[in-house]
């Protein structure tokens, strides 16, 4: 159950990775997390139960220095939703020293021949204690190394914590604001106690002579494959708008003793909502086959995840299908008007925008119950 769990999650994280990339670069972050639990779950439940020694020789110690990013996903994560942006910083750099320098620490064991390795995993599944002696690098022990990537782990999402709780201090909570806020809280406390618990079997597994029934028994074992389920399933059950990225409106609280101050909208990207239905009234960009979100993005500077939470959460109609209605609309103004007796239907479905037969004909026999020459041909009989 444990493995399929976490096979289950790290097909997610990609999934979630390469779906959301283009409208929210930082679903890459809350994916990466997930990915780092799933690839440390595996490797651990590997070690406790599998007796294929090939494959614990495969996982044990070669992922260990990607687990160090743990700490900075989750910062930068945080961060970049709160100021709602995507961008990376030449300082963010700093945040890769630990796993950079993990993983020349772990140089001398990468470059060690496969059948030792192989042969301490069949040592491994005959005493599971044996773990404690794996690896081992030319700058600092094993056992450093599992203390250190838990206390980064623990103190990124710390520090992190508290900058949310300063942000929530300071800003307006508006609608999208509240859904953020508690989508962030929810993960901080998920994935502060699932690294409370690793590193407490971190710190058993340094501590006492280690069996499965041991390890099995310890609170902080089961905790931590709870947390690790509850935070992907989370994510795709209670905050699935999260995943294109939501806005943050950046207006500052009204200070208590002002109590006559005017009302702030109920929804601060009303007025983006506005400008981005003018411009497509105006301009017509849906009458190009090939007008998508990043025409929106590019021609009026707005980030794609806005735009996506504006037809989602303010006009209340996906992007794809409000499109669709306005070529629907804009062909049976062509039909009404006459155009059908210079152009014929395949050019009318062309002339609103229409990629192609098809879809021109499924979508207007989706959105009038008629197809285009039924719909022409009640217009005579009109």
């Amino acid at each position: 159950m444990i493995v399929i769990l976490a096979i289950y999650a790290g097909i997610l994280s990609v999934a979630m990775a390469i779906y959301n990339y283009r409208i929210n670069k930082n679903a890459l972050f809350i994916s990466n997390i997930i990915l780092i639990f799933a690839s440390y779950s595996v490797t651990h439940y590997l070690c406790l139960y599998s007796t294929n020694p090939f494959l614990i020789a495969i996982f044990l110690g070669h992922f260990t220095p990607y687990w160090y990013l743990i700490g900075p996903s989750v910062y930068l994560y945080t961060r970049n939703t709160l100021n709602d942006e995507t961008r990376i910083k030449k300082s963010d750099i700093w945040h890769l020293i630990p796993m950079l320098v993990h993983f020349i620490n772990m140089v001398p064991y990468y470059i060690k021949p496969f059948e030792l390795k192989y042969q301490y995993a069949e040592s491994l599944i005959q005493n599971i204690d044996n773990i404690k002696f794996y690896g081992g690098g030319f700058i600092y022990s094993t056992t450093f190394a599992h203390i250190e990537r838990g206390l980064l782990g623990i103190g990124y999402t710390l520090v992190s914590g508290f900058s949310l709780i300063r942000y929530y201090k300071s800003k307006i909570v508006g609608k999208q604001n509240n859904l953020v806020f508690i989508w962030l809280i929810v993960m901080h406390v998920i994935i502060l106690v699932t690294m409370s618990s690793y590193f407490s079997q971190t710190l058993l597994l340094l501590s006492h002579k280690l069996t499965i029934p041991k390890i099995e028994s310890t609170l902080s074992h089961v905790i931590a494959w709870v947390s690790f389920f509850i935070l992907p399933t989370s994510l795709l059950l209670f905050f699935p708008q999260i995943l294109y990225g939501m806005p943050i409106a950046n207006y500052i609280k009204p200070k208590k003793s002002s109590k006559n101050q005017s009302k702030i909208s109920s929804d601060p990207l009303v007025d983006t909502t506005n400008m981005i239905l003018n411009y497509i009234q105006e301009k017509k960009p849906f009458l190009n086959p090939d007008f998508d979100v990043i025409d929106i993005s590019n021609e009026l500077e707005i980030p794609k995840h806005h735009i996506i939470y504006c037809f989602s959460e303010i006009i209340k109609i996906k992007f794809t299908a409000y499109r669709s209605l306005l070529r629907v609309e804009y062909a049976k103004k062509l039909l009404e008007s006459g155009k059908a007796n210079s152009y014929s239907m395949d050019g009318i479905g062309q002339q609103a925008g229409f990629p192609s037969r098809s879809t021109f004909y499924a979508t207007f026999k989706a959105e009038t119950g008629m197809t285009p020459n039924q719909y022409l041909e009640n217009l005579g009989n009109n």
